[in-house]
């Protein structure tokens, strides 16, 4: 997979710009401001169909606009998004495809700089983090998400306006806590089973980027206990009934659990430094990348916004290993932060 060219068309900061790369290793650089992030943020969303930032068409269409297009010209195809106030279409080599055909058509890896809040901060973030990998390498986990997602929508509805339990009650929700009970169970087979695979490669990447023999660990953390099986979830929505009703709230959803990250066999949010969270972060890129190319015979590619502001010397090192083998797109105020890079590097300045 190797990107050749990316048009915008009112596109955010963008009302007209092409671009064509003629390297493996590309560089966005200027000052603060000038739409950077934006150029890999559309790369992002014509693989997941959404952006990691603020998704509505109002933050995405440039002003005085009614929609945007996005292009990308890859080896192999071109892929193009017309972004709409209300709707978005996609199409490869001018033929109309759904999102659901678009994801994993150009598998990349995403850092941005609020991600080296990924183990701190809030559980949201880890979620969403795992879920963009999990719906590039497998397309019906996207369509479980979305259901559960709004079954979840449904439920919380009909919660908030119960001011009392009756039956009727209980019939609104029974749909619900059935399509609940049944795609709950999927959802966490599907991360565990990454998990799986995954962690004795972070294991190795760590120790290898930290120079250490310290144990790494990432376990699924569920919202409230119950079985993840069908039987499982049933019983605990009979059970636990009574308790949404009264809290007004659902109780079992798919992003509600969490992804805990474990180093020195202690919850990273606890013991890890800033330090030690970057190297982290490194070592799951470097993972989810050996993954998408061993697993899934996939060659990703690198979206690296402002990286090196987060990065030390010796933790660019291994970023430039990180990057071996796939097409990168970076952004950062300075060029010269590439100074040091063996592999040749394209500098597109953004001014």
């Amino acid at each position: 997979m190797h990107i050749e060219s990316l048009t915008l068309q009112d596109y955010r900061s963008y009302s007209q710009a092409n671009w064509s790369f003629e390297s493996d290793k590309v560089v966005f650089y200027g000052p603060n401001g000038r739409g950077k992030t934006n150029i890999l943020e559309s790369i992002s969303l014509l693989s997941v169909g959404r952006s990691w930032r603020d998704n509505t068409a109002e933050a995405l269409i440039h002003e005085a606009s009614e929609s945007a297009k996005i292009q990308i010209k890859t080896n192999e195809n071109l892929f193009e998004g017309l972004l709409y106030e209300r709707s978005r279409s996609f199409s490869r080599n001018g033929k109309k495809i759904s999102l659901k055909s678009l994801i994993g058509q150009v598998p990349t890896l995403l850092f941005c700089p609020e991600m080296i809040g990924l183990f701190a901060g809030v559980k949201k973030n880890r979620v969403q983090f795992f879920d963009r990998f999990l719906v590039q390498v497998s397309p019906i986990y996207r369509d479980w998400i979305l259901r559960a997602d709004k079954a979840h929508r449904q439920k919380t509805t009909i919660l908030k306006n119960a001011e009392i339990f009756d039956s009727s009650v209980g019939a609104q929700l029974q749909p619900w806590n059935q399509i609940l009970a049944e795609i709950i169970p999927q959802i966490y087979q599907a991360r565990v089973s990454l998990l799986e695979i995954i962690n004795p490669i972070l294991e190795e990447k760590y120790q290898r980027i930290s120079n250490t023999s310290e144990p790494v660990l990432i376990e699924i953390q569920l919202s409230e206990k119950f079985e993840p099986t069908l039987e499982g979830c049933t019983q605990f929505l009979q059970d636990n009934q009574m308790r949404e009703i009264a809290a007004r709230k659902n109780f079992l959803s798919s992003h509600r659990d969490d992804f805990i990250f474990s180093l020195r066999d202690k919850p990273l949010v606890q013991s890890a430094s800033r330090g030690e969270s970057r190297s982290m972060l490194l070592a799951l890129l470097a993972t989810q990348k050996r993954y998408l190319m061993e697993q899934q015979q996939k060659q990703p590619i690198l979206l690296l916004d402002d990286v090196f502001s987060e990065l030390d010397e010796d933790r660019q090192s291994h970023l430039e290993r990180l990057c071996e083998g796939v097409q990168t797109f970076f952004t950062t105020t300075h060029a010269e932060h590439f100074g040091g890079f063996i592999q040749g590097v394209q500098k597109i300045e953004v001014k």
